[in-house]
């Protein structure tokens, strides 16, 4: 009877949310940092409107994410993220907190980093999700970074004309931990550009 049920709500859905819901829930998953259940919770946020329920939603993620997992069967046992995590490990043993995927964006990824700090944390470096989505769609990946203010007023990132070779510093450590693990780096030096990692293969497993 649950099954009927659940059949003929599926036949409520047309062909274009369904295949906008299938879209999506690939995106995710070639990110890789979401469990089924969480980007089946991300297809109800965008979709509840034209009727996705949580239980399609993750009738729609399974069959995406075995393939996924079959996919990774053929992978090389060290890909280009696995550098890339290399990387920020490095950078965390320098004083640099290395944050992947940290928030949706790059004002609340800026807003939110100083929490991710502790007292001898000298600087950080961060991608948000939607610089995790541009890689994973080929494009190459964003890097932000800064440094900490020091002394009484540790723990928030850095602002201002004062900040500027502080943030060079930590510019420049990003991209020789990223030439160390041997991944493509465009940087022009200054204090106002992101850094870009391209081109990278994004090929993230997924979580187990």
């Amino acid at each position: 009877m649950t099954q009927d049920a659940g059949m003929t709500r599926d036949t409520a859905l047309t062909s274009d949310v369904l295949l906008e819901a299938q879209e999506r829930a690939g995106e995710l998953i070639r990110c890789g940092f979401q469990e089924p259940d969480e980007i089946a919770e991300s297809l109800v946020e965008v979709l509840d409107d034209q009727g996705l329920t949580q239980e399609e939603a993750e009738r729609i993620v399974a069959p995406l994410w075995e393939e996924r997992l079959a996919e990774q069967a053929h992978w090389p046992e060290f890909t280009d993220v696995d550098r890339l995590e290399r990387a920020f490990d490095l950078l965390e043993d320098q004083g640099i907190v290395a944050a992947m995927d940290f928030t949706c964006c790059a004002a609340c990824g800026y807003a939110e980093i100083g929490g991710e700090a502790d007292e001898d944390s000298r600087g950080f470096v961060f991608f948000h999700q939607q610089d995790t989505e541009a890689a994973a769609a080929g494009r190459g990946l964003m890097l932000r970074y800064g440094g900490f203010r020091t002394g009484e007023e540790s723990g928030g990132a850095e602002s201002g004309g004062a900040a500027e070779q502080r943030t060079v510093e930590i510019g420049r450590a990003v991209v020789a931990a990223m030439e160390t693990v041997g991944l493509p780096v465009e940087w022009d030096g200054s204090p106002h550009t992101a850094i870009r990692v391209a081109p990278l293969e994004w090929l993230n497993r997924l979580p187990e």
